[in-house]
């Protein structure tokens, strides 16, 4: 049995942000998860970040783990940190990152999570069980991925956050859906890699540098606008996520996939070894198998998921949720890493009160 104070589930950028802070504060925590583990195996390893390095590392109140530090250690001065990083470039960097934590990061996933009286129990995948008083969600996508429902039961279809799994395909005829940045990396590399690619999407894809549908300078704004969304009206919100919402890719794709076949009717998917759904993520509360029965039922919903007040709290005293989940009340900026920045002060400054 481990007691702490605070326990933060997720070792992502949101965890990670949130336990630099904590740790630089002095306020006791404990941290698990598997460290930035969409980055290291759930991301096409030939690819690039659709963000620069600035947006990209991992927040600290003095700014320890920078591109320029980490360009510093490994004896490339002066190497900039604009432009975006490839995925392989960015795995070096947080290998550099996670040896300089002052803090272990505990390498294990949450199985279930109850509450008992004023203290939440956390039972790990290897069967240890953590006490706290207040607990922090920051798991990220993993338990949100979104296939269309005429696929859930079909045993050929991949979602693109099995990276590993579709890198490894060889010589298959493969059906690729999804009109974003995961579609056409999956692609690319399936192409690269021999197999035999058709391309299905619904809506013809938009190209754009941002992973928003809007021009470079707009996107910045809304990236650090998160404390402004929890102000605004629900119709204004409804509003803009409507704007926000389509999916695009990188410009240079525009060329690349030029080839493939693309079609805006589902076909027939019979002669395909494999179908590869790059059709992002949704996010409910049902999918959070790890929280209890009782706890879900404890909690005020809104939108499929708990709502959260300014502090990131839900309705539960001393339950937090950070991160994409909390896109609906704060807005765009929270699906990305940059999201963190914002998060990571605010809440470590509430949470050390």
């Amino acid at each position: 049995m481990i007691q702490t104070p605070l326990l933060i589930v997720g070792a992502g950028p949101y965890g990670l942000a949130l336990a630099n802070y904590l740790s630089e504060l002095g306020t006791p925590f404990t941290i698990i998860g598997k460290t930035m583990e969409l980055w290291r195996k759930h991301t096409f390893s030939s690819a690039d970040l659709r963000s620069d390095a600035d947006s990209s590392t991992i927040p600290h109140p003095e700014n320890k783990y920078t591109f320029q530090n980490y360009f510093a250690s490994i004896g490339e001065f002066g190497k900039s940190s604009k432009g975006r990083v490839a995925v392989k470039e960015y795995r070096r960097y947080l290998d550099w990152m996670e040896e300089q934590l002052p803090y272990e990061v505990k390498q294990n996933y949450l199985s279930s999570l109850t509450k008992e009286g004023q203290i939440y129990r956390a039972r790990l995948d290897d069967g240890t069980d953590i006490t706290a008083a207040k607990v922090i969600i920051a798991t990220g996508v993993a338990h949100h991925l979104f296939i269309p429902e005429h696929l859930k039961e079909d045993t050929r279809v991949i979602h693109s956050y099995d990276a590993e799994k579709i890198e490894a395909l060889r010589d298959k005829k493969l059906l690729i859906i999804g009109a974003g940045q995961s579609a056409a990396e999956a692609i690319e590399i399936c192409e690269r890699n021999g197999n035999q690619i058709d391309w299905y999407s619904r809506k013809k894809p938009k190209y754009y540098s941002e992973p928003l549908n809007l021009p470079k300078w707009m996107f910045d704004l809304v990236v650090r606008s998160a404390g402004l969304f929890k102000k605004l009206p629900s119709f204004l919100v409804k509003y803009l996520f409507a704007i926000f919402s389509a999916s695009t890719m990188t410009p240079e794709y525009s060329k690349k996939l030029r080839h493939i076949k693309h079609v805006q009717q589902l076909p027939d998917l019979e002669p395909y070894d494999h179908i590869i759904s790059a059709t992002g993520y949704q996010y409910g509360m049902r999918e959070m198998t790890f929280l209890s029965d009782p706890l879900k039922e404890s909690l005020k919903i809104k939108g499929n998921m708990p709502a959260v007040d300014e502090n990131f709290m839900s309705s539960q005293q001393g339950l937090y949720f950070t991160g994409p989940c909390t896109e609906q009340f704060f807005g765009p900026p929270v699906k990305f890493m940059i999201g963190s920045h914002y998060v990571a002060p605010k809440l470590s400054q509430h949470l050390s009160v």
